[in-house]
C-alpha cells in the first residue's frame, strides 16, 4: 500500500503549487466557519429579540385583557401571589410576622388554659340616617289571640324594626297670580300708567318654565349622577311631563352668563393657597370653528384655594398645551399670584408650566408609578414589579398614619420614615434598570419612575403636598364617567358651561355639601345678588348643611 508521500511529486514547484491549494482550501473553511458561526449569532440574537417581543406581545394582551375584563383597582390580582420566589414569599411572610408581633401586644392569662380563638363579629346592621322622618306603624296581635291571652298577660312595649321606604317623586306647578290694580278714575295721580301689576319673582333665568329647584335636578342628574338628557327626558316622559332634551339643554347653557359672577369668584381663590393640583383629560367637542370633530379637545381639572376651604375648577380648551393652565392659573387682567406649589403628573406641560416664577416647586405623583408597576405585574417579571408596589405601600403606610396631621408634622414624619423608603427605592431602581427589558412592562416603568425622580421626592419639602395627584385625579373621574354616556359636547358654549356646572358641583362635594341642595340655594338667590358681598356668601364654603335645609317650602 502506497502512503501519501509516495504520491506526491518530487518537483519542488509541483509541490510548492499542492501546498498553497491547501492554505487556499484551508483559509476558505476558516473563513466558512466564521461566515456560519456569524449566522448562527445573527439567527441567535434576532430569536432572542423574538423571544422579548413576544413576551412584550403577550404582557400587553394580558394588560389590555386586565383593563378590559378585571377590576380597575390597582391591585395585584390574587394569581399573582403564587408566582413569587419561594426565598422572597418567606422574607415577605418573616416581615409581616414581625410587624403582627409588634403591633399585637402579648395576652396575659390568669390560668394555664390555652387562650380561646376569638369569635368573628356578627354583621350588625346599622341604623338608618337620622334625619330622615319616622313614620310609626303599631302592630298588635290578633284580638282573638290577646281575648284568649286573658288577664294573665300584659303589655311592656314594643319591639322595634326599620325599614327604608320611597315615595315617588313629586311634581309641582307654581302658579304666580300676580295681583293687577287699576285706577278708579283718570284723576287718580299716575293713571297715565294704565294697570299696574305686581312684579315677576327674580329667576336665574327670566320668564323660564322651569323652577331654580327643577334646573338644580337636571344639572345634578346630567353632572353628578352622569344621566344624559335624553335619558332625563324619557324619566320625565313616565311622568307625562314633555320636557324635551333641547329644552334642558337651552336651560343648562342659559346658566353660563348669569352664574359668571359665582364662577369669578370661585376662580379668584384657586391659587390663594400653597398648592394647586392640576388633570387633564380629552373631550370631543363637534361644533368647534376652524377644527375637524374628530380633533379631541380637553377638560382641565384644577384644584386649590385657601388652607380649610377646598376650590375645584374646570376648564374646557381645545389644547393640551401649557398656555391653558398658565392662562388660568396667572390671568393677565389679575393681580399676581402668590407663591404655590405645583402637584401634576408626568405630563411635559406641566414640566414647563412648572418654570414660571410663581411656581415653588414641581411635586410628581406616586399613583402614577404604582399603576405602572402594577401593570407589569401582571407581566413576565412579576416577582420584580411586586417588590416595587411593596416598596411604594410603605410609603402609602406612613401618609396614612400622618394624613389627618397638620403639615409641620407631616413634614416632620416624612422626613423620619419616608425619606429612608424612598432611598431604597432608588437603590431598587438602579439596579433593576440594568437587568430589565427596556420595552418590557417593568422596564417601562422603571424608565418612567427613574425619569420622573425629582419631582417624586418633592413631596418631602413641605407638608401641604400629598404623595400624589389623587385630589385633581378623584375631581376629574366624574367627567370621565360622564363622558361615557354622553360622549361629546356639542359645541364650546356646552363644553364651556358643563366646565362651570362641574366647578359648582364638585367644589359643592369637596366642601360637603349635597349637590342639589346647594345648586337649588344658589340658583334661588344668586338673582338677589347684587355685591360682591353678597356674592360670596353663596360659594360653597361659606355654606353649612344647615343653611341649605332651611329653606322654604315651594308650596
Amino acid at each position: 500500500m502506497q502512503t501519501v508521500a509516495h504520491t506526491l511529486p518530487d518537483e519542488p514547484s509541483q509541490l510548492h503549487g499542492i501546498i498553497h491549494q491547501l492554505v487556499e482550501q484551508l483559509a476558505q473553511s476558516e473563513q466558512q466557519r466564521a461566515e456560519q458561526t456569524e449566522r448562527l449569532e445573527q439567527q441567535a440574537t434576532t430569536l432572542a429579540q423574538h423571544r422579548t417581543y413576544i413576551d412584550q406581545l403577550l404582557e400587553t394582551i394580558e394588560l389590555l385583557r386586565r383593563k378590559r375584563f378585571g377590576p380597575s383597582t390597582d391591585q395585584i390580582p390574587d394569581s399573582q401571589l403564587a408566582l413569587f420566589d419561594e426565598t422572597e414569599l418567606e422574607a415577605l411572610i418573616g416581615e409581616l410576622e414581625e410587624a403582627l408581633a409588634r403591633e399585637t401586644p402579648p395576652e396575659t392569662h390568669d390560668t394555664d388554659e390555652p387562650p380561646k380563638t376569638k369569635a368573628k363579629r356578627k354583621p350588625v346592621r346599622r341604623r338608618l340616617p337620622s334625619h330622615l322622618p319616622r313614620v310609626e306603624r303599631l302592630l298588635d296581635l290578633p284580638e282573638a289571640i290577646k281575648a284568649a291571652m286573658g288577664e294573665d298577660w300584659r303589655f311592656i312595649g314594643y319591639d322595634s324594626a326599620e325599614q327604608l321606604a320611597v315615595i315617588p317623586r313629586q311634581y309641582d306647578v307654581i302658579e304666580y297670580k300676580r295681583a293687577k290694580y287699576v285706577p278708579i278714575n283718570d284723576a287718580v295721580p299716575g293713571a297715565e300708567v294704565g294697570v299696574k301689576i305686581a312684579p315677576r319673582p327674580a329667576s336665574i333665568i327670566p320668564k323660564s318654565l322651569a323652577h331654580s329647584s327643577l334646573i338644580a335636578q337636571i344639572v345634578t342628574h346630567q353632572f353628578v349622577d352622569a344621566l344624559p338628557l335624553y335619558r332625563q327626558e324619557q324619566l320625565f316622559a313616565r311622568e307625562g311631563i314633555e320636557l324635551s332634551r333641547q329644552t334642558m339643554a337651552g336651560l343648562l347653557i342659559g346658566l353660563n352668563d348669569p352664574l359668571q359672577p359665582v364662577a369669578a369668584a370661585l376662580k379668584g381663590l384657586l391659587t390663594q393657597g400653597p398648592v394647586v393640583h392640576i388633570d387633564e383629560t380629552p373631550l370631543q367637542v363637534l361644533d368647534e370653528p376652524g377644527r375637524d370633530p374628530t380633533q379631541p379637545s380637553y377638560m382641565w381639572a384644577f384644584c386649590g384655594g385657601p388652607p380649610g376651604i377646598a376650590i375645584r375648577w374646570f376648564e374646557y380648551a381645545p389644547s393640551r398645551g401649557a398656555e391653558v393652565p398658565r392662562r388660568v392659573l396667572f390671568p393677565s387682567d389679575a393681580d399676581p399670584a402668590s407663591p404655590f406649589y405645583l402637584q401634576s403628573d408626568g405630563y411635559s406641560a406641566y414640566q414647563v408650566l412648572a418654570t414660571a416664577p410663581e411656581i415653588i416647586d414641581h411635586a410628581g405623583c406616586w399613583a402614577h408609578v404604582r399603576r405602572k408597576f402594577v401593570e407589569a405585574a401582571s407581566g413576565r417579571n412579576t416577582s420584580a414589579a411586586q417588590q416595587m408596589v411593596a416598596l411604594i405601600g410603605e410609603l402609602y403606610a406612613v401618609e396614612r398614619r400622618v394624613r389627618e396631621s397638620d403639615a409641620a408634622t407631616r413634614q416632620r414624619e416624612r422626613n423620619a420614615h419616608s425619606r429612608p423608603i424612598l432611598m431604597r427605592i432608588r437603590r431598587w431602581l438602579d439596579k433593576a434598570a440594568a437587568r430589565a427589558a427596556p420595552k418590557s412592562l417593568l422596564g417601562q416603568a422603571i424608565h418612567y419612575s427613574l425619569g420622573q425622580w425629582p419631582i417624586l421626592i418633592t413631596f418631602l419639602e413641605d407638608g401641604h403636598l400629598e404623595v400624589d395627584n389623587n385630589r385633581a385625579e378623584n375631581a376629574i373621574r366624574p367627567f370621565v364617567v360622564g363622558r361615557k354616556n354622553w360622549l361629546f359636547a356639542g359645541s364650546p358654549k356646552g363644553a364651556e358651561t358643563s366646565a362651570l356646572l362641574y366647578s359648582l358641583v364638585e367644589t359643592a362635594k369637596a366642601n360637603g355639601l349635597e349637590p342639589w341642595a346647594y345648586l337649588n340655594h344658589l340658583f334661588e338667590h344668586l338673582p338677589a345678588a347684587k355685591t360682591p358681598e353678597a356674592i360670596a356668601a353663596l360659594l360653597p364654603h361659606n355654606l353649612k348643611m344647615d343653611d341649605l335645609n332651611q329653606q322654604p317650602s315651594i308650596r
